[in-house]
């Protein structure tokens, strides 16, 4: 039965969250499903990802300067919507967006799910937006999880509804690259505090005169950009250490690449890193909570894990397949299959089975 499917969203910025949606509401609307996207913010977060034509958009517009009356008119704004398709399925990844359809929530009929992308001890930002965050989950007739250990941060009424689904492989991933692979380490992440990119950049400095043929290129926009550039320069590492910013064909240039690398202190489940494994690419990253890294990766078969923080381990981590093609070989063969594992279309439809 073809379902109808109402994503309220602040913006389809080119953030981890808002591409797994995008995927998702791709492949529902190739499977027949009516899908609309109502964004309260578009634009917020910098270049959007596309959704295709057949997908209905809706902007939220609102004047006030203050922000309670423009949260107040979000709501108004959104109930005038729902109350016109009271059979329509309500999904929110973000927690401000969520808390906005909770309150809705009063008003309508609709059936609301949500769904947690992070670290919920870290993520949002302050108790306070924690708070709110769980408030609204108690509204929610389902909440997606992608991690056992997100899960158990919330209370049992809230666990009680939950479902754990990863994220999917990229539908459109390019094959396995073919031939010599480029003497390029590489990532792509927000430039953000929480992607301890300065453990990275450390780590490859210790690699530099070992290695003089590789660069490390750091793919990625955020607020750290300048710091990162400044930390590059002290390092004399200018011209190996490269931040070209945004890709919009970020796995075109991935895949050629000899190896992905993270080092996030805390993630859900690593888009990056995913797609680099079903293309091949040997991953070296940080066992970080909430688990989902450990939940893909058997550390030395088909990935190496990494403690968080510990930027001597990721040196020698990187290192070990730099110094050994077998190893690197080996592990590029067992990580391609996370493509029969977590393909998009299979995870799309766990998830219409809880919407």
């Amino acid at each position: 039965m073809n379902k109808e499917i109402i994503i309220v969203t602040i913006s389809l910025g080119n953030d981890g969250a808002e591409r797994i949606l995008t995927e998702l509401a791709r492949q529902w609307h190739q499977d027949g499903h009516k899908i609309t996207v109502i964004q309260t913010s578009p634009n917020r977060y910098g270049t959007e990802y596309a959704l295709p034509e057949g997908i209905e958009q809706i902007q939220i517009h609102t004047t006030s300067s203050n922000k309670i009356i423009r949260f107040l008119q979000e709501i108004k704004v959104l109930i005038g919507i729902l109350k016109k398709r009271p059979r329509a399925t309500c999904l929110s990844f973000l927690s401000a967006s969520s808390f906005i359809l909770a309150i809705s929530s009063w008003f309508v009929k609709n059936r609301i799910v949500f769904s947690e992308r992070n670290n919920p001890r870290k993520v949002p930002v302050g108790k306070h937006q924690q708070m709110l965050r769980d408030f609204a989950f108690n509204f929610a007739d389902a909440i997606v999880f992608q991690t056992e250990d997100a899960k158990s941060y919330f209370s049992h009424t809230i666990q009680s509804r939950g479902h754990i689904i990863p994220n999917p492989i990229n539908g459109n991933l390019p094959e396995p690259y073919e031939g010599e692979r480029d003497k390029t380490i590489v990532t792509a992440c927000r430039l953000h505090p929480q992607k301890n990119l300065p453990m990275m950049i450390n780590a490859f400095s210790m690699l530099a005169d070992e290695f003089k043929e590789y660069k490390l290129v750091i793919y990625g926009q955020g607020v750290l950009e300048d710091e990162l550039r400044q930390q590059i320069a002290s390092l004399g590492l200018t011209d190996r250490i490269i931040l070209p910013g945004f890709a919009s064909n970020i796995l075109e240039k991935e895949r050629p690449c000899t190896m992905f690398v993270s080092s996030s202190d805390f993630e859900g489940i690593s888009n990056s890193m995913l797609e680099a494994m079903g293309m091949g690419l040997p991953v070296v990253v940080t066992d970080c909570p909430v688990g989902g890294a450990r939940m893909v990766i058997q550390d030395g078969v088909n990935g190496l894990l990494v403690p968080v923080g510990d930027t001597k381990t990721m040196y020698e981590k990187m290192k070990s397949l730099l110094a050994n093609p077998e190893l690197a070989k080996k592990i590029s063969h067992e990580a391609l299959k996370v493509r029969d594992t977590f393909p998009l279309s299979k995870i799309a439809k766990r998830w219409i089975d809880i919407l």
